[in-house]
């Protein structure tokens, strides 16, 4: 493969990167980026179509171009059970998006935390919340870099070092979250939702071709039967099931994506379009290029221990000419996702552990500007993290952390949305246990059944029923500012032509660095 082609590509698509967060920086004359709540959700702004691609180019990752690619390739037909969260996961935008689209708009709320803790009166919940959101998106940012940097590697036979791939994606992402911040990420995120796809419709169409096209799968029988028989995994399937599809949503830049809708309408259409979006991409078409990548000639290379690498394998033997589209079509992957990660980490470290416990609140420029200091420390951290040996592992498992994480989550917020039974001390211990058993069965392995996220999210449901029951509820005012609030405004269908100023309650608004509430 000609490496100075691929480079070529590579730094134009680099280029094309920055052209479309200049733009989206200027969109507004620059106005989105002067406070916190334009810098990190947009301006509670975005319409139907950025929101869908942002939203959907996050969760297309190297997790999808990559580590789906490996999983079907090691372990058979059976994985594609895991589609079923996509469809679930567009119920869980109507569901659960809407509500806090609308306390966010009402409240003036642009952190997760900030909800938790006005709905609970708990600042340890809020800090609780915040650190297990953060540390949950590492990992998920970790596999972006890492796999986006051996895929380039693999590509072009070592003529792009990972060293090199790490280096440029962390680049990138530091300096598209600096300066344009979530518009940015969102204009971004959807040129390269758009541009990825394109990649993976192509792949698929193309290797079922080079695979005998209808005939591919009874020649995958033929070879190696047990992939086209489902093998059971039943937990192992509902882990991996649970944590992408009940766990992702609750994870902090999902929330902050919500936070950013410009109404309810656009996330009604959201999630109806979502699981069409997510499903083909992120399930089929990894099906058709992973099964078949096991059929002698169709990756050449390949092995197990590079089943990550079937899409670099097969573009590097078969279509060289087209292969740096491919280098460009991963690094989007990459970027995609984890620029808006970036982002909602480095605000949780501004708004709920640094500002939440200062006695004087930083200005909304000020906590700009130190959302701005964490990026540029987490893009370093994350760097060092992709260049450890453990940054190397399969892209699948490592990402199943994060997710994970982001399922014990979910007891607080349903509290907040949904379950007024919910105590304060019942989401605060379910957290911590939850946490903390998953982390103990995933560093020492015990011999059960169980994988860590479903371990630590059926004790966490436990302990927070069994200590909901026996402590007191949160307080009235926010039972009427919260569960009331949404049965009045899904009964009487506020969200019309007009309304949206009866959202808006400046009077009692917390702190979040935009003086007087949200515009």
């Amino acid at each position: 493969m000609n490496n100075a082609i691929t480079i070529s590509t590579l730094l134009a698509f680099l280029v094309a990167f920055l052209v479309i967060s200049f733009y989206a920086k200027r969109s507004d004359g620059g106005s989105s980026n002067s406070s916190s709540e334009g810098f990190i959700i947009g301006g509670r702004s975005m319409g139907t179509i950025v929101l869908l691609l942002s939203m959907g180019a996050t969760y297309f990752s190297t997790w999808t171009l990559l580590g789906a690619f490996g999983s079907y390739f090691r372990e058979g037909v059976w994985f594609v059970g895991f589609a079923v969260w996509t469809i679930f996961h567009g119920i869980f935008v109507w569901l659960f998006g809407t509500r806090i689209w609308l306390a966010g708009k009402r409240y003036g709320f642009i952190t997760p935390g900030q909800m938790i803790e006005r709905y609970y009166h708990s600042g340890r919940l809020r800090i609780a919340v915040a650190l297990t959101g953060i540390v949950a998106m590492v990992p998920v940012m970790l596999i972006q870099v890492s796999g986006g940097a051996r895929a380039l590697e693999a590509l072009t036979d070592g003529g792009i070092p990972y060293f090199i791939g790490v280096s440029v994606t962390s680049v990138m992402v530091g300096v598209i979250v600096l300066w344009a911040g979530f518009k940015g990420t969102a204009w971004t995120d959807s040129f390269m939702g758009i541009f990825f796809a394109s990649i993976l419709i192509f792949t698929a169409v193309y290797v079922v071709n080079l695979s005998g096209g209808s005939q591919m799968f009874i020649r995958i029988a033929e070879l190696k039967p047990s992939l086209v028989v489902n093998s059971g995994h039943p937990l192992k399937m509902m882990e991996l099931w649970l944590s992408l599809g009940f766990g992702a949503w609750v994870l902090p830049h999902m929330w902050q994506k919500f936070y950013s809708a410009s109404s309810a309408e656009v996330l009604g259409k959201v999630s109806i379009m979502t699981p069409f979006w997510n499903s083909w991409m992120m399930a089929i078409i990894p099906l058709l290029v992973g099964m078949a990548a096991v059929l002698p000639g169709v990756a050449p290379g390949v092995s197990d221990a590079k089943s990550d690498t079937i899409l670099p394998l097969i573009f590097s033997a078969h279509l060289p000419l087209l292969g740096a589209l491919v280098v460009a079509g991963i690094l989007a992957a990459a970027i995609s996702t984890i620029n808006s990660q970036l982002l909602s980490s480095a605000s949780l470290v501004a708004e709920d552990i640094i500002d939440s416990r200062r006695q004087q609140p930083l200005s909304s420029a000020g906590i700009t500007r130190v959302t701005r200091l964490v990026v540029a420390s987490l893009t370093a951290l994350v760097f060092v993290l992709a260049l450890l040996p453990g940054g190397t592992g399969f892209l699948v498992p490592v990402a199943s952390l994060g997710f994970g994480l982001g399922l014990q989550l979910v007891p607080s917020a349903l509290g907040v949305l949904h379950l007024r039974s919910i105590t304060e001390q019942g989401a605060f211990y379910g957290l911590v246990c939850g946490t903390s058993v998953m982390a103990i069965v995933a560093i020492f392995r015990p011999e059960i059944p169980l994988g860590p996220g479903i371990s630590g999210f059926l004790l966490n449901i436990a302990v927070t029923w069994v200590v909901s029951r026996r402590t007191p509820s949160v307080p009235e005012t926010s039972l009427r500012e919260f569960h009331d609030m949404f049965d009045t405004y899904l009964r009487n269908n506020l969200d019309r032509p007009g309304d949206d100023g009866a959202l808006v309650d400046t009077s009692d608004s917390p702190k979040t660095g935009t003086p007087g509430g949200p515009a």
